[in-house]
């Protein structure tokens, strides 16, 4: 059965973070966390992995209510660094298999396999300081799967990685995935995850705006676009198709925007009765699409808000609930 949050609301102070989320992550499927930044994703994190309490609602795995000793059994990557500067690669990842009950044994050995994975099997010996924030950010990556984690819960694992890393990253979490693990990853950059996430839940505000299997979201989008590079003397073809608005116009190139309903087919067909078509396609919506088609143009992903951490009433704040907390 699935990860769950059931209505759970959290507040800093006077600004609601989150607000009545329902949340429910399936095993084997790799599931997105996504919004701009202060949506509430890493707040609905740490409740799920116990560092903070939520207002209201709780957390289930298996429709049973999570507690500290299943916690042990999750693995999870902090948004913020969470090693330590001066200890060896290798001893590091050694160390956090450790704590999760391995043997020196088999943390020894699970150590290697990961660091060989992650393309770090020669960083053996290397300070954990003198490493670039892209290889610590596979390091981390490295301590939270030592212990072969059911749940995989990754806040912002993208941030800081060039396109090869961020290849790499995706295919081990896909394996991951496919081997049964529940698999949850926050990213504010909508469009770099777009080809890897399977489901996705979209915040913002607190509140879930958008959630289910991407590609079934793309597809009954309102947004979908047909491209056609056109010979027509003019677009009087398109009134055939009400509703059917040209979107963008350069040369012989045309964006059509096609309402729910018509067959793209068919306006192709219209097309190429009204001039020759030398190139066609259809256009799908991107998730940074979704999300504005959601919640419209004020606020699109990626720009600044309110940090999630911001300070609390009961005198909590973003430095209490630090990586170690979790672990």
């Amino acid at each position: 059965m699935a990860l769950e949050a059931r209505d759970v609301a959290y507040s800093y102070g006077d600004r609601v973070a989150l607000d009545g989320v329902d949340v429910e992550v399936a095993p084997g499927v790799l599931t997105g966390l996504l919004g701009p930044n202060g949506a509430g994703k890493t707040t609905l994190m740490r409740i799920m992995l116990g560092v903070l309490t939520p207002d209201r609602g709780e957390v289930l795995l298996r429709g049973v209510p999570v507690d500290s000793e299943a916690r042990q059994h999750w693995g999870y990557m902090p948004q913020e660094r969470g090693l330590y500067p001066g200890m060896q690669v290798g001893d590091q990842v050694v160390y956090f298999g450790r704590l999760h009950g391995l043997t020196r044994a088999d943390a020894h050995a699970r150590a290697r396999q990961l660091l060989s994975e992650l393309g770090l099997e020669d960083r053996w010996e290397q300070r954990t300081d003198k490493l670039s924030g892209g290889l610590q950010q596979r390091l981390q990556l490295a301590t939270a799967l030592v212990h072969q984690p059911e749940v995989i819960v990754l806040d912002e694992p993208f941030a800081g990685l060039d396109p090869v890393a961020v290849a790499e990253l995706s295919d081990s979490l896909r394996e991951r995935a496919r081997s049964g693990c529940t698999v949850l990853f926050s990213s504010h950059q909508l469009d770099l995850v777009q080809n890897l996430c399977e489901d996705i839940v979209m915040v913002n505000a607190g509140r879930i705006v958008l959630r289910g299997p991407l590609a079934s979201l793309r597809a009954a989008s309102t947004g979908v676009q047909l491209r056609l590079n056109v010979h027509a003397p003019d677009r009087r073809w398109l009134a055939h198709f009400p509703g059917a608005a040209v979107v963008s116009e350069e040369a012989d190139e045309v964006r059509i925007a096609i309402p729910r309903g018509t067959d793209p087919l068919s306006v192709l067909d219209g097309a190429r009765a009204a001039g020759r078509v030398d190139d066609f396609g259809l256009d799908l919506p991107s998730l940074s699409q979704l999300f504005l088609e959601s919640v419209g143009p004020a606020k699109a992903p990626g720009t600044p808000d309110a940090p999630d951490g911001s300070a609390r009433s009961d005198g909590s704040s973003r430095s209490d609930t630090t990586a170690r907390g979790s672990r």
